[in-house]
């Protein structure tokens, strides 16, 4: 600690106390920016079992917190406007999302997650092998995977088109999807787009009785090539169904924000899941911690190890979403009418 508080002998400790309903962004303004909140942050002490943002900021992710933040503010100060690049998410997706981890034995060719009110099977493709044999591809999973699913959608989405043509070089299709582009991180995003390409699933949302689903491929054809014996996709098309269904149902997002935190899958999904509650509210609504488990914990085992991830998420998720509006509480979470992270313009009529 006494190290990490040297970096900021420069800055006057701010005697001001801090509201615990206070965000990082309300930190960020009172504090005087990035390092007045990191050095605010890094000489508090934060409150067991409180989960305000004042102590997730005290917390280890914090810094990443405030600096997704400060980023998404330096921006907003530079164009004058909240919004950043359009982007769409399939509202199945905001509801349940994909493994955060490669699943072990079974489920990594056939996963299923489960709430009371959706369910999601994703099953694992195959490919044929020039031996002869088949090979199997197991399900995407983790932060990349989710980040190349909003890309590709929202780009076939914004052009009218279930096409896309992602480049002619391993390297382009990195910079497009706007990840990483090389050594072995490369090598992993190019396998879960490969894993997207080929695996199946079933959306169900309803009950056993009654309900819809989507029950199809993301990708229906897609061409690959080999550059420097990396294998890698150069363009592809959506389903058919798949893309109708993005169409009838999507959920506006900021890809700028996205990239913000890409590296963290729980993140992604609770920011796609705020983008797509909080704009359709009314009025408060308190999410329970069972609930949030449910749709969210897929991987932990008892409730206690949840609340404390999810809690900063929620707020790595806020750090890019300015306007969401919500209060983590000894119950769970209470959600509260908000704006979109941007308005749905431009799109074709479905």
């Amino acid at each position: 600690m006494a190290k990490q508080q040297d970096m900021f002998a420069d800055i006057v400790p701010d005697p001001t106390p801090v509201d615990p309903s206070a965000t990082v962004h309300d930190i960020l303004r009172t504090k005087g920016g990035k390092r007045g909140a990191a050095a605010f942050a890094t000489r508090s002490m934060p409150e067991a079992g409180r989960r305000a943002p004042v102590d997730l900021l005290a917390g280890p992710r914090g810094p990443r917190i405030i600096a997704a933040a400060a980023e998404t503010a330096e921006s907003l100060a530079t164009t004058g406007v909240q919004e950043g690049t359009a982007g769409y998410v399939y509202s199945g997706w905001c509801m349940l999302g994909l493994p955060y981890r490669r699943p072990k034995g079974a489920a990594e060719q056939a996963w299923r997650i489960d709430t009371p009110y959706a369910a999601i099977i994703v099953e694992g493709g195959s490919k044929a092998m020039d031996s002869g044999g088949v090979q199997n591809v197991g399900v995407p999973f983790g932060a990349y995977a989710r980040v190349i699913q909003l890309a590709i959608g929202s780009d076939c989405l914004e052009r009218d088109t279930r096409e896309i043509e992602l480049g002619n070089t391993a390297y382009n299709v990195l910079r497009r999807l706007g990840l990483p582009d090389g050594g072995k991180v490369a090598d992993s995003v190019l396998e879960q787009l490969e894993r997207l390409a080929r695996c199946r699933v079933s959306f169900r949302i309803g009950s056993d009785t009654k309900g819809f689903v989507v029950n199809d491929r993301i990708v229906e054809a897609f061409e690959y090539d080999t550059d420097n014996s990396r294998p890698f996709i150069k363009r592809l098309r959506l389903s058919q169904a798949y893309y109708d269904s993005l169409r009838r149902h999507p959920v506006a997002i900021d890809r700028d924000a996205v990239g913000r935190i890409r590296n963290s899958a729980m993140a992604l999904d609770v920011y796609c899941w705020l983008c797509y509650r909080l704009p359709a509210l009314e009025e408060d609504t308190p999410i329970s911690w069972a609930a949030l488990r449910a749709q969210f914990g897929h991987g932990v085992g008892a409730l206690k190890h949840f609340k404390g991830p999810f809690a900063e998420s929620l707020e790595l998720a806020r750090s890019v979403y300015p306007a969401a509006r919500f209060e983590v509480v000894p119950q769970g979470v209470v959600l509260r009418p908000s704006p979109p992270p941007r308005n749905r313009r431009g799109l074709a009529a479905a």
